[in-house]
């Protein structure tokens, strides 16, 4: 008698558990399995019967079930990917419809603004350098009252050495 493998997925589906689940009396060891070795990783088929004996599931009426919701889901995929499909094409044709006017009035706008980010840039980049030579300034202080800190190193009591 050979054992019939399935994966994860599919015995969620037949046992009406979460994948989760199914993965959680795989680690414990409640359901037989065979690990599957890919380049990601591992895939885990587990054995039907065990999954069915666990659970106390129908074989037969399941497997109707989920080759139903298989297919249900199929149909409802291809009918997103056709409807996806139409609007991007749909998208696509509009943009190319689409043709570009600009008035002198609307570039001149458009300068003064880039000229006012520039000059906010230029003045943002130089309080940014300020700040930087104040705390290159802060970092030289405490390194020098580190340094008066610093054991000397002759002991307290050999002054007259």
């Amino acid at each position: 008698m050979t054992k019939e493998y399935i994966s994860i997925q599919d015995a969620a589906k037949i046992s009406g558990k979460s994948v989760q689940t199914i993965r959680r009396a795989v680690k414990s060891k409640k359901l037989f399995f065979k690990k599957q070795k890919t380049p990601q990783g591992f895939n885990y088929l587990i054995d039907k019967q065990s999954l069915c004996e666990l659970y106390k599931v129908k074989t037969e009426a399941k497997k109707e079930d989920v080759k139903e919701n298989t297919k249900a889901e199929n149909k409802k995929e291809i009918k997103s990917s056709k409807k996806k499909s139409k609007n991007k094409k749909e998208i696509a044709k509009k943009e190319e419809n689409k043709e570009i006017f600009a008035s002198a009035k609307d570039l001149q706008s458009l300068s003064k603004a880039l000229e006012k980010m520039l000059e906010q840039h230029s003045e943002e980049r130089q309080n940014f350098l300020r700040l930087i030579n104040t705390l290159n300034e802060k970092i030289f202080v405490l390194e020098n009252q580190l340094n008066l800190l610093k054991a000397p190193k002759k002991s307290w009591f050999a002054f007259w050495k």
